[in-house]
C-alpha cells in the first residue's frame, strides 16, 4: 500500500457547492503528492449526505449533530493515515498545486515545524486574512489606539514584507482556513481543544505550539481563495460576533490568570464596546453579546 503524504481534511456545514468545489480543485491541481481527502459532515441539511456519500474520491463521515470546527477537524484527523495534515476550509478554492508546495516547505523545515500556512487571497484576488497575532494586551492597546488615530498598525504590512523578502515568514498563528500540520506534531498537542466550537480554536492550538517552542510560517504562496463565511447565510455578522465573542472568553479563561487576566478581560470588554457602536445590531443583540462575554 502506498504511503499518504497528506490527508486533506475539510469540514462541512451546509455548504455542498462550495465543498464541492473545493474538493474538484484539489484533484484538479494535485499531482506531486499522495493525498487522501476526508470530509467531515457536521449535520448539514442542504443534501450533503445524499450527495458526497456517494462521491469516490473522498472519505466522508456524517456526524449527527453539529461538532464544530474544532471537534469535527478531530473526528477526520483520528481517520488519516497521512503524515501531513492539511485542514482547509470548505468554502476555498486551489488554484495550483499548493498541496506541492506546502509539502516541499514543511520537509525542508522540519526542525520544530509546528504549522505552515500560506497567503489567502479573497475572490478579487487581494490579500485576506491569513494570519494574526495572539491576544495580548499590547494587541489590544494598539487597536484602541489605532481606532482613534494615535496608531499606524503596521503588522500585516510588516509581514508581507517579510514573507516578500524571504519567501517566508513566523507568524503568532495561521488561519484555520488552510492549516498545514505534521500528524505527528498534531497527536503530540493532543489536536484541538473541544470546548471550542467555532473561532480561537486554532489560535489555541497553535498557542499550545508555540509554549512547546514549534514554530508557525506563512509562505509566499496566493493560491488559495478564501470565500469567507459561507455557511452563515444571511444572519452572519451576529452569529459571528456571538461565536468569536465565546471563543475570545474561552481562549482568556485558559491562558490567562490573576491580575492577567482581569487585564485583558478589561480590555477586551473596551475594545467589544468600541467593535459594537459601529456594528449595525439591535440593541438586544448587544445586551446578548455582551452578557455572553460576562458570564
Amino acid at each position: 500500500m502506498n504511503n499518504i503524504d497528506v490527508s486533506v481534511v475539510i469540514v462541512n456545514y451546509n455548504t455542498l457547492q462550495m465543498t464541492n468545489d473545493c474538493i474538484t480543485s484539489l484533484t484538479k491541481f494535485t499531482s506531486n503528492n499522495l493525498i487522501e481527502i476526508i470530509v467531515i459532515d457536521n449535520a448539514s441539511t442542504d443534501g450533503s449526505n445524499a450527495f458526497f456519500s456517494k462521491d469516490k474520491r473522498i472519505k466522508y463521515i456524517y456526524s449527527e449533530e453539529n461538532l464544530g470546527f474544532g471537534r469535527a477537524n478531530n473526528v477526520g484527523i483520528e481517520l488519516s493515515s497521512g503524515k501531513y495534515i492539511f485542514m482547509l476550509n470548505s468554502d476555498t478554492i486551489l488554484l495550483d498545486d499548493i498541496i506541492a508546495k506546502l509539502f516541499n516547505f514543511a520537509e525542508a523545515n522540519q526542525n520544530n515545524l509546528g504549522a505552515v500556512g500560506t497567503c489567502l487571497i479573497n475572490n478579487e484576488k487581494k490579500d485576506a486574512l491569513s494570519f494574526g497575532l495572539f491576544l495580548t494586551p499590547r494587541r489590544i492597546y494598539r487597536r484602541l489606539l489605532e481606532n482613534i488615530g494615535f496608531y499606524k498598525n503596521t503588522f500585516e504590512a510588516e509581514i508581507y514584507s517579510r514573507i516578500e523578502t524571504k519567501g517566508y515568514a513566523e507568524v503568532d498563528f495561521i488561519s484555520g482556513a488552510d492549516l498545514f500540520v505534521p500528524k505527528s506534531i498534531f497527536d503530540i498537542i493532543n489536536g484541538f481543544d473541544s470546548d471550542f466550537f467555532m473561532y480561537y480554536e486554532e489560535t489555541d492550538l497553535q498557542k499550545r505550539m508555540d509554549v512547546a517552542g514549534l514554530k508557525r510560517y506563512s509562505i509566499n504562496q496566493r493560491d488559495i481563495i478564501h470565500l469567507e463565511g459561507g455557511s452563515f447565510g444571511g444572519d452572519l455578522p451576529f452569529k459571528r460576533k456571538m461565536l468569536m465573542t465565546k471563543g475570545m472568553k474561552l481562549y482568556i479563561n485558559k491562558h490567562f490568570s490573576s491580575l492577567s487576566k482581569i487585564h485583558i478581560m478589561l480590555l477586551c470588554l473596551l475594545m467589544l464596546f468600541k467593535d459594537l457602536i459601529k456594528l449595525d445590531y439591535s440593541k438586544q443583540q448587544k445586551t446578548t453579546i455582551i452578557k455572553e462575554f460576562l458570564k
